[in-house]
């Protein structure tokens, strides 16, 4: 019983590990990091070392690249060919109820614990930064409750700043994004019927145009045959007056 409490809290504790995305951008660049409870990953940018190996074994291996895309790229010629599929536009309509469901459920357990945005009005010009800097603080005021209505954010803070000495105008972001685990789950099972039913009636219809479609081809014969039958009547018929005429004569 001791170790099957102890799998459950070990379970329990994995659906809770919140895992997400943190973003922040500056003067200094674009930052990326990917953390799953307090471990963290850098995405971006990658470190010089694994860059320099990654150009040696690139160059290493361009040769055998170019050997294998001539045919990867007659063998997806070929697949294309074959899966050629209509894009309606019913069946993109029924993709975009489930993107739909899906991303309504996803803002809803999305959190955002920090966001952060600086703008920088600038310019050598200093009506435009006066006119930039209305503009900012203007859409800002209109996306706020947009933000505050759609998510969950614990922690934001959008200003704008106004320097007349800069030439350009300047921005600063920091954001992260966080998604526990089980929530994960919650979106998943509710796609899933979703996506059941669309397959369902796909293969039933398949299933019921099989008879239909031989019905068709049957009767397509059945007419055909009679046709022929009564044209050949009638050939026969102009034949015999034809050969009546000139036996009269």
């Amino acid at each position: 019983m001791l170790a099957l409490a102890i799998v459950i809290a070990v379970l329990v504790l994995i659906a809770l590990l919140r895992f997400g995305v943190s973003v922040l951008y500056s003067s200094d660049g674009l930052l990326v990091k990917a953390f799953a409870g307090p471990f963290s990953l850098l995405v971006y940018p990658r470190k010089e070392k694994q860059k320099k190996e990654t150009e040696k074994d690139g160059r290493k291996k361009r040769g055998e690249k170019k050997r294998l895309k001539k045919e990867k790229g007659k063998k997806e010629k070929e697949k294309k060919e074959k899966e050629k599929k209509p894009g309606g536009l019913q069946s993109f309509l029924e993709i975009l109820s489930v993107v739909k469901t899906a991303l309504s459920r996803f803002r809803r357990r999305l959190l955002i614990k920090r966001l952060t945005l600086y703008v920088t009005a600038a310019n050598d010009d200093p009506f435009k930064t006066a006119m930039m800097f209305g503009g900012a603080n203007a859409a800002f005021g209109a996306i706020i409750p947009v933000l505050d209505k759609l998510f969950r954010i614990k922690r934001r803070d959008l200003q704008a700043f106004v320097d007349f000495t800069d030439p350009k105008p300047r921005v600063y972001l920091e954001a992260a994004f966080s998604l526990a685990l089980w929530e994960t789950v919650y979106i998943a099972v509710a796609l899933l019927p979703l996506i059941l039913k669309k397959q369902k009636p796909d293969g039933s219809a398949g299933k019921k145009n099989q008879p239909s479609n031989q019905k068709s081809t049957q009767l397509s014969n059945q007419k055909s045959t009679q046709l022929s039958k009564q044209l050949s009547t009638q050939l026969s018929n102009q034949q015999s007056t034809q050969l009546s005429k000139q036996l009269s004569e």
